[in-house]
Parts: structure tokens; sequence; C-alpha cells
């Protein structure tokens, strides 16, 4: 499986908070580097989702 680079709105400490959110799984001990790396992604483009989530609805209260 090939690694897809992150969105534009992913940061990298998004990445760097994944990483260490995935290596805190103990079920995720025997995954390979690779499909550690394609985790880690996508729990920073979950982050990053929610960070984009959350803005969009602050605006939306601050705006009404």
């Amino acid at each position: 499986m090939s690694i897809k680079p992150l969105p534009p709105k992913t940061l990298f400490r998004d990445m760097e908070r994944a990483r260490v959110i995935a290596c805190s799984w103990k079920l995720l001990d025997h995954l390979s580097t690779a499909d550690a790396e394609i985790v880690a992604r996508a729990i920073a483009e979950g982050i990053a989702d929610g960070r984009r989530q959350g803005l969009e609805m602050g605006m939306a209260c601050h705006e009404a």
C-alpha cells in the first residue's frame, strides 16, 4: 500500500501527535513501520478534520 501525501490542512504537529498516539496503542506493536505510518497518518487526518470542524462551528456561532 502506497503512502499518500497528507492533506493540506494536516499540520506537521498533527503527525507528531498521531505518532505518539499510535505508539501508545500496544495492539499496534506487531505492525511494520510502513503500516504504523499509515495508521499515524489516518490519526493525523482525524485530528486535522476535528480542528477544521471545530473552527467552522466556532465561526458559525460567532456569525449568528
